[in-house]
């Protein structure tokens, strides 16, 4: 078999050639340049280490006469489940040419227009990619900007996890603003554009276009700058290396929603059903569960429905025994006037009220505009999250301490759906005790037996496959069946934990390999240190539930120092064992309480 150069073989595997040296060190090969030659069996080894089978040589086809040959056109299929495949390299599943006339004058038109997309042309066809469109922004104000479409290769959106064509932006500025680069996002956003959603690529002949570019991008929004060698035909590919390998979209320390959101589909669609249905819901958890980010995506996903959305943090208002209603009152006011304001709607009765007003006056005033609302087919839905910070059981005797206008605030929102076709609200928080106690600060707890009661649980295994699997693509990592076995059992299915343990793996992850891949042993590797690391946001996980749930907290520790003991005092405390089980803190098995991989972690 004939010998092969370094370079030639780095380039087959789609790395540079220090990569090839460094791993023929690895396998006791010592090789003195880029231009050395290799043994086939020693590049064999070599390809095998990047998962790579060595090609066998193909039956010579049969020739066939044509008048005009596409070296783009009629590429073979690409199938990344065949071992084989890799063996095309990044052209493999090439896109065939575009010959729609319209298609091709716009990309001719867009040539003319910026001289360097021809180059970028010729850098995606030499790697089977293709544009599919080509037109101008459709923006005022950016006429003179070009949106371009492209289909990778099959290898090329295996090996970065792409699933859709992706959108080029090109600007003709030389001083880049960011509202040209929010308008490239809104243009992403748009609902008819049939593109990755999260990712897209900018060129303008700025010469600070990648250190603008790397300071306005976001996770949910990476813009690329298109800046590629073309005299380096892998130059793309490094680009691509450069910019989503190093993306960690499982690292999250804020709640997510839109294209970052993954998962809770049954949730969401029972809380839309709510939300048309004026069922007031409760949605509970542990902190860090995912609750916060329900809300958001809840959100999102009503923006088109003529929904007037509110969503207020209580956590940012004083707590009781302090009576936080006045200041909540005013907050709900001033946010309830600007979202109107944003769809264009009427505010007339709230803007009246002064910026204190009384519970009834609110009340009374948003019955109004309710009613003016109606007409025109919209809703107002208000979203209370960290709703726990209103009944801090170990401040204050929430059953009947002496803050009657919390309860009183609760009425009027109860009176308000109760009396319009428009309105509801959700709650959200770690406890349930404002939904299922039957008096509250005194008074009848209006909620009680009224809202609904949902909690968001662990993920089970298919959601955290889906999560894991999703967000990982999006990385250009694959997850094998092991791993993602690993990751569920260290985490719990806690949604942070999950993806906290996830991240950790990521990032002791090869870059300079064809294809990202984590196995089993790369979880099992991380586990001890991710432990240590993660004991602190646990603990305070638990401090939290112990804050809000006295008889729990008793009932936890019992748990864990005696088991029998625990055992025989359930039935005399069923509800807080239910709520222990709601909370994803313990579980039942043949008739035993057991504490879940949560409590392992503190």
């Amino acid at each position: 078999m004939a010998k092969i150069r370094v370079h030639e073989l780095a380039s087959e595997l789609g790395v540079d050639a220090a990569t090839v040296l460094a791993r023929l060190k690895l396998l006791g090969e010592y090789v003195k340049s880029p231009s050395s030659t290799i043994e086939a069996p020693v590049a064999a080894k070599v390809r095998a280490t990047f998962g790579v089978r060595t090609p066998r040589p193909a039956p010579r086809p049969s020739p066939v006469r044509r008048d005009h040959v596409d070296p783009y056109v009629d590429s073979p299929t690409f199938d990344p489940t065949a071992p084989s495949s890799r063996q095309h390299g990044w052209r493999a599943g090439a896109v065939p040419v575009p010959r729609h006339p319209d298609l091709l004058k716009n990309i001719q038109k867009t040539r003319q227009r910026f001289p360097a997309f021809g180059d970028h042309l010729d850098a995606l066809r030499s790697l089977g990619s293709q544009v599919v469109y080509a037109g101008p922004c459709r923006q005022d104000g950016f006429r003179d900007c070009v949106i371009v479409h492209v289909r990778f290769s099959g290898a090329i959106e295996t090996g970065f996890g792409f699933t859709r064509e992706v959108m080029l932006f090109y600007s003709p500025h030389e001083d880049l603003q960011v509202r040209t680069f929010e308008a490239a996002a809104r243009e992403l956003a748009r609902k008819d554009q049939p593109v990755t959603p999260d990712i897209f690529f900018m060129w303008s002949p700025d010469q600070r276009l990648g250190i603008k570019l790397n300071d306005w991008s976001r996770p949910s929004k990476l813009a690329i700058p298109f800046l590629i060698d073309d005299e380096d035909e892998l130059s793309l590919i490094t680009l691509l290396r450069n910019h989503i390998y190093a993306r960690d979209l499982f690292y999250m320390t804020t709640p997510v929603f839109g294209a970052s959101f993954f998962g809770r589909r049954t949730l969401l669609q029972s809380l839309r059903d709510d939300v048309f249905n004026q069922q007031v819901t409760g949605v509970f958890g542990l902190r860090k569960s995912g609750k916060t980010s329900i809300l958001m995506q809840l959100k999102e996903e009503l923006h088109d429905d003529h929904i007037v959305t509110v969503l207020m943090d209580l956590e940012a208002f004083p707590s009781p025994p302090e009576d936080p209603t006045d200041d909540i009152v005013s907050d709900l006011r001033r946010r309830l006037i600007a979202e109107l304001k944003t769809h264009k709607l009427r505010t007339q009765e709230l803007s009246q009220l002064s910026e204190r007003p009384s519970i009834l006056e609110l009340k009374n005033a948003l019955q109004v505009i309710l009613k003016h609302l109606w007409k025109d087919g919209y809703r107002i839905l208000l979203l209370l999250d960290e709703i726990e910070y209103l009944t801090p059981a170990d401040r204050i005797d929430i059953a009947e301490g002496d803050m009657p206008r919390v309860a009183q605030l609760l009425s009027a929102l109860r009176s308000i759906v109760q009396e319009s076709d428009n309105f509801t609200f959700v709650l959200s928080g770690l406890t349930s005790a404002i939904v299922e106690g039957g008096r509250l600060y005194g008074r009848p707890n209006p909620l009680f037996s009224w809202a609904k009661a949902v909690y968001v649980k662990p993920l089970k295994r298919e959601e955290a496959d889906e999560l894991a699997s999703t967000v990982g693509g999006k990385m250009g990592i694959q997850i094998e069946p092991g791993a993602l076995e690993a990751l569920h059992e260290a985490s719990g299915g806690h949604a942070y934990l999950y993806r906290n343990l996830s991240s950790a793996v990521v990032g002791h992850l090869p870059t300079d390999v064809f294809q990202r891949t984590m196995i089993r042993s790369a979880v099992l590797t991380e586990l001890d240190d991710w432990r240590s690391r993660v004991q602190g946001n646990v603990e305070e996980m638990i401090q939290h539930v112990k804050r809000y749930y006295a008889t729990e907290a008793v009932m936890l520790e019992l748990l864990m120092d005696d088991p029998g003991d625990f055992k025989e005092l359930a039935p005399s405390e069923h509800v807080a064992v239910r709520r222990l089980k709601d909370l994803g803190l313990i579980h039942e098995r043949d008739g035993e309480y057991q504490p879940s991989v949560i409590l392992e972690l503190v």
